[in-house]
């Protein structure tokens, strides 16, 4: 068990870098920065979106068509729209 928190912890640090390094090529460390914060408190209001989530037996088109629309109700950035769905993507493939 601890290998596979190994491998998510290395995972994460990576998927962080990248959107970092991106979100610094762009100049919109900020706006990155504020649109994470917005995702993450709403993981934490809603027990329903953090479930949802975190279902890896959930639809793929459905969690891109939530993941967009968020991106649209929030008005987040096309970076980390797009960042999300690559990561749910990869992650449930």
């Amino acid at each position: 068990m601890s290998k596979n928190k190994g491998f998510s912890n290395t995972s994460a640090q990576r998927y962080s870098l990248a959107l970092y390094e991106l979100s610094y090529e762009e100049n919109s460390l900020e706006t990155i920065e504020n649109n994470s914060l917005a995702i993450l408190k709403l993981i934490s209001l809603s027990k329903d979106f953090n479930k949802f989530i975190k279902d890896p037996t959930g639809n793929q088109k459905d969690l891109i068509l939530v993941v967009n629309k968020i991106s649209d109700n929030f008005k987040l950035a096309k970076l980390l729209n797009k960042f999300l769905i690559f990561r749910y993507f990869f992650y449930l493939n």
